[in-house]
């Protein structure tokens, strides 16, 4: 094969994301992240590309991943009849030379977060971790090598296709609304080494050079898409809420205050510097409800999952299956057949929301000394809050989602707007009640009896069938569904 196609593809980050390292902690610190970026022997954010060619084959049809990306093919003796066992390496034609990260003028972040106590209804206890974030418009650059016989390949032209409509998902934390990211543009070299000019340019130039002016752009997007991610809603549209009376989700740090002994606890912001309620929020807080709700309906053996010991995520309910799962140290049982993997990622996909609209206002507060009745000393502190704002959710799906998680959506989010449950710290001092805007008042007063009569259809297909009554004068009878 004389001719070496090399294309240049430049992705943007439309919201924060990584890949992270966290082999890189030779030493526990507390002063660094528990979940800390990749990067290069300079010390510099990377991102691998085995990141990115596994989100480009999975990207690829089915049909088509061997031939371009190479895979490893085993066979049984009893298939080959020699009786022995043979693996086989397809190498990929696809290769991927590498990639270079160039990042905005804006710093690194770090995203704090904690799991909740199913009883307590409070922070679980060592469960606090905190991930270093890439910010958005990171702008991330992939090269890629094909050889072929002539200039002008049908190979080239399916790849660059495949690239057009690729939508990659970055890093770890995609339920949560990282990592999403979007290309911007594709650029095609050809280098005919049959030919002085191609032989040259091959032999004198290297690395980002090979794709130099003379390439031409085989791909560009029309415009800016803003971010949004492909996959569709779960529920056809996001549903606006507003916050009813304060939010705070903070950061899990402090602020100095000038004048002032006690320290401000920060709320969580995103790079435009504007107050969110994090995609990992709505996840934790709607996943514990629809728990409780299908637990409360007596609907299959549905786990809850993040209590301790034989408890946590079983890997196998419905619940699991729809928002993913992780294996904990101490969760199997002794003499419990441990699970088969170590977790799996989640159906739906959460964002983060801005709050637009609301003010932020610092409340200060104080500990009451319960002999005395009045303030105790030393004990001020103060935070800062989210007032009058509004927020879309946004619930997406990659997959198809069972009818019973719809409709134990529907209820939690039911409870959501009544605010009988609430989002983020303080739910029970006044913080986090949030109220359904008119277009998601009318669609949950819409979908609210549908979600009911599936729930009940559920709990009469699994509840147990009746025995025969030994005594047919009996005055107990089983009651009605």
């Amino acid at each position: 094969m004389s001719v070496i196609h090399i294309l240049r593809a430049e992705l943007e980050l439309t919201g924060p994301g990584a890949v992270a390292a966290p082999e890189a902690h030779t030493v526990p610190s507390v002063l660094r992240p528990d979940l800390p970026l990749a990067r290069d022997g300079w010390g510099n954010p990377y991102l691998p590309a085995t990141s990115l060619t596994g989100s480009l084959r999975h990207h690829t049809p089915q049909h088509r991943r061997q031939a371009l990306f190479g895979d490893v093919v085993r066979t049984t003796g009893t298939s080959r009849g020699n009786g022995r066992d043979e693996t086989t390496a397809i190498a990929s034609t696809v290769r991927v030379l590498g990639t270079r990260l160039t990042l905005p003028d804006a710093p690194l972040s770090e995203r704090r977060r904690t799991a909740v106590d199913r009883h307590r209804a409070a922070a679980k206890a060592t469960t606090l971790h905190n991930r270093e974030l890439l910010p958005p418009g990171t702008e991330l650059a992939l090269w890629l090598r094909i050889d072929t016989d002539t200039t002008a390949s049908p190979l080239i032209d399916e790849v660059v296709e495949l690239l057009a409509g690729w939508r990659p998902r970055i890093g770890g934390g995609r339920t949560t609304g990282h990592g999403r990211a979007e290309l911007i543009t594709v650029r095609h070299r050809a280098i005919d080494l049959s030919t002085p000019e191609g032989l040259h340019h091959w032999l004198t130039t290297g690395g980002p050079a090979l794709v130099d002016d003379h390439a031409t752009v085989v791909h560009e997007r029309a415009h800016h898409q803003g971010g949004a991610p492909d996959e569709p809603h779960l529920f056809g549209t996001a549903l606006p809420f507003r916050i009813a009376d304060a939010l705070h989700i903070g950061t899990g740090a402090s602020a100095d205050r000038p004048g002032r002994n006690s320290g401000l606890s920060q709320i969580l912001r995103d790079h435009d510097d504007t107050p969110i309620i994090p995609g990992s929020t709505w996840k934790g807080v709607l996943r514990a409800r629809v728990e409780f709700i299908l637990r409360s309906t007596g609907i299959g053996d549905v786990c809850a999952s993040v209590e301790d010991n034989t408890s946590g995520s079983c890997g196998t309910c419905v619940v699991c299956g729809t928002f993913g799962w992780s294996e904990r140290p101490g969760r199997t049982p002794d003499n419990a057949e441990p699970p088969k993997t170590a977790g799996a990622r989640g159906r739906l996909l959460f964002t983060d929301s801005p709050v637009h609209g609301g003010e932020v206002r610092v409340r200060n507060h104080v500990a009451i000394d319960r002999v005395f009745g009045g303030a105790r000393d030393e004990a001020l502190y103060a935070e800062e809050t989210v007032e009058d704002g509004h927020v879309s959710l946004h619930i997406r799906h990659d997959k198809p989602v069972a009818d019973l998680i719809r409709a134990a959506l529907v209820l939690a989010l039911t409870d959501l707007a009544d605010g009988t449950i609430g989002v983020g710290g303080g739910t029970t001092r006044g913080y986090g009640t949030l109220a359904a805007q008119p277009a998601t008042a009318d669609w949950l007063s819409t979908e609210h009896a549908w979600a009911v009569t599936t729930l009940r259809a559920h709990h009469n297909a699994t509840r147990p069938a009746p025995g025969p009554n030994p005594d047919p004068g009996s005055a107990t009878q089983e009651a009605p569904a």
